[in-house]
């Protein structure tokens, strides 16, 4: 009996662990404690075991951009050990209305009448927003002292970049030390206005841990022209940094060439969702990149030099000298910029001539980012067309750029000549007049005249005669086929019907059953309906052609009245499987 009692104690703690096995928490996190103001940034409230309700943190002075919840559930035995997981994550994206320092939280879990509070998260926002207060307002003494430095605040933000892929974790990336998004700018600094600059984000994770990403938010660049290189899948390589293990690719580059109305250029942060866990135990973390700030300064007497562009470039001509004739109306003239810089900017446009008629060109680029900068070739195709005869020069309108180690550099070009020969069709001679000649037209062919017949081969009757015979054999022999597998597949089936209604009959219990199931194969079998007819009136309409059958009908109702149903019917099954049998009542 004791040992009874202590399996039934066993079995309930086995039942009650789970309850009992894990206990309620909730926490708040955010990837940033010092935002900008009108930036994005995340803020996560994560829940673990068994409650009722969750009552979210108060946002005051923060605008929820996004809001976003996963869940997950997870069971495990650990040395003999049952041990049961449940968590439930509120992802935030929000932006700072106005500059100070701000808490958020508490959140609160309500479990089984207990009430559990979460920690509370500060936040710095620096910069000067459309809702922040005045300097001089009661507000100003909780703002950061470096708020009034803008260029202490510009450096700061600067620290929080990594200059390489090997760098040690700046302090944003240290926020989130796992998963974070890497920020690299080429040139990293000491750039001019309008040098091209390549932005680089690559994405860190612990070494396999993620199972799946989602970018939220990409960034937005101001103030340039902007060509972007996306990844078509993320191609993870490893490496160490601090001592620490990672995986990282590379997600997206911009190439930025900034349009020099500015001093600096600005781009906001990346946003993008990792999604860490197997299949069925998920969960969502929000990372995001530092923002982009690079300043520029203006090139050496850019004054002097206005329509110059920045780079190092080398320009050249497929041809020397240009001839138009009356059998070339139209000449293509290639001009060809070679070398490294801002071939945005980089134009080659033809002086106006009054001799000649010059088309709009067709521009074609195949530049990309290398080692050296943003280099590779942009090619101008122009057509010309010459309007009067004579020779002239076709120029180029001049070209300045800036080099780092060159300085200021004007290439030189050579004119073109071009000769204009003829842009008439006929040539004309001033001392000859043009003579007119007549011409009659044949109305009809002379006598001597040979006629030949030039019609088509698939006109001709004998060729379409003796393409046709050959088709309709084969037509003819495809409807014979056809005909012979449907009278089979009739016969076959009248067969297997036939042999159906026999089995019935030989199973007839009594002369009842045996007439009813021969009622219903004549109907099924030839459409002849007997149950319920007259039979002078069945013998009229088909003209005397069953009358064996309606004796035997007649025979087996005589046998019913009278008494004998219970009577040997063996021969009379026979009988009716006989007048089953083709009789020419066919349908």
């Amino acid at each position: 009996m004791s040992n009874f009692i202590i399996k039934k104690l066993v079995f309930t703690a086995l039942v009650l662990l789970p309850f009992f096995a894990f206990s309620q928490s909730i926490t708040l996190s955010t990837d940033s404690e010092i935002v900008q103001t009108d930036a994005l940034f995340g803020f996560v409230l994560t829940a673990e075991g068994s409650f009722d309700s969750i009552e979210e943190p108060d946002f005051a002075n923060f605008t929820v951009e996004n809001r976003s919840q996963s869940q997950s559930n997870s069971i495990s035995i650990i040395n003999g050990k049952f041990e049961k997981k449940s968590s439930i994550t509120y992802s935030y994206a929000l932006r700072a209305n106005k500059a100070g320092v701000f808490e958020i939280g508490p959140a609160t879990l309500k479990a089984k009448g207990k009430t559990i509070k979460s920690n509370k998260v500060t936040i710095t926002v620096t910069g000067q927003g459309s809702g922040s207060a005045p300097a001089n307002s009661n507000n100003a003494q909780n703002a950061p002292q470096n708020e009034a430095k803008p260029d202490a605040i510009n450096e700061n933000y600067y620290e929080k970049r990594a200059s390489s892929l090997m760098s040690p974790l700046s302090e944003w990336e240290k926020k989130t030390p796992d998963y974070f998004i890497r920020t690299i700018v080429n040139p990293a600094n000491d750039l001019y206005a309008g040098e091209p600059l390549s932005v680089s984000y690559y994405l860190f994770v612990k070494p396999n841990s993620i199972s799946d990403v989602n970018f939220y938010k990409l960034p937005v660049f101001d103030n340039c022209w902007k060509d972007e290189k996306a990844e078509t899948r993320l191609n993870f390589k490893r490496l160490s940094i601090d001592g620490k293990v990672y995986d990282y690719a590379p997600i997206k580059t911009y190439i930025l060439i900034p349009d020099g109305t500015t001093d600096m250029v600005e781009g906001t942060q990346m946003i993008m969702d990792v999604i860490i866990g197997s299949f069925f135990s998920t969960r969502k973390v929000t990372i995001s990149s530092v923002g982009v700030q690079v300043p520029l300064k203006a090139m050496p007497e850019k004054e002097n030099h206005k329509n110059g562009v920045f780079g190092d470039f080398k320009i050249s001509a497929d041809k020397k000298s240009l001839t138009i004739d009356k059998d070339n109306m139209l000449e293509t003239l290639t001009f060809s910029i070679k070398g490294c810089g801002n071939f945005q900017d980089a134009e080659i446009e033809l002086e106006k001539d009054p001799m000649l008629k010059i088309f709009s060109p067709e521009i074609t680029s195949s530049v990309s980012v290398t080692p050296k900068g943003y280099c590779g070739t942009k090619t101008y195709k122009f057509m010309v067309k010459g309007l009067r005869r004579g020779e002239t020069t076709l120029k180029v309108r001049p070209f300045e750029f800036f080099s780092r180690d060159n300085g200021w550099q004007k290439p030189e070009i050579t004119d073109i000549k071009v000769l204009v020969k003829e842009v008439q069709g006929v040539e004309e001679d001033e001392n000859k007049t043009s003579e007119a000649h007549s011409f009659e037209l044949l109305k009809e062919l002379p006598a001597n005249v040979k006629k030949y017949e030039i019609s088509p081969l698939t006109e001709k009757t004998w060729f379409r005669v003796a393409v046709a015979i050959p088709f309709m054999m084969i037509l003819f022999s495809f409807i014979i086929r056809v005909a012979k597998n449907l009278k089979t597949r009739r016969i076959g089936s009248q067969s297997a019907k036939t042999e159906k209604w026999k089995d019935k009959i030989r199973n007839s219990k009594d002369c009842t059953e045996l007439l009813n199931n021969f009622y219903g194969a004549l109907e099924e079998l030839y459409g002849i309906r007997l149950k319920g007819e007259r039979i002078n009136a069945l013998k009229q309409k088909y003209e005397g052609k069953i009358d064996e059958i309606t004796d035997f009908v007649r025979k087996i109702e005589q046998i019913s009245y009278s008494g004998m149903s219970n009577a040997d019917i063996a021969g009379l099954k026979n009988e009716a499987e006989k007048l089953l049998d083709p009789r020419g009542l066919k349908k």
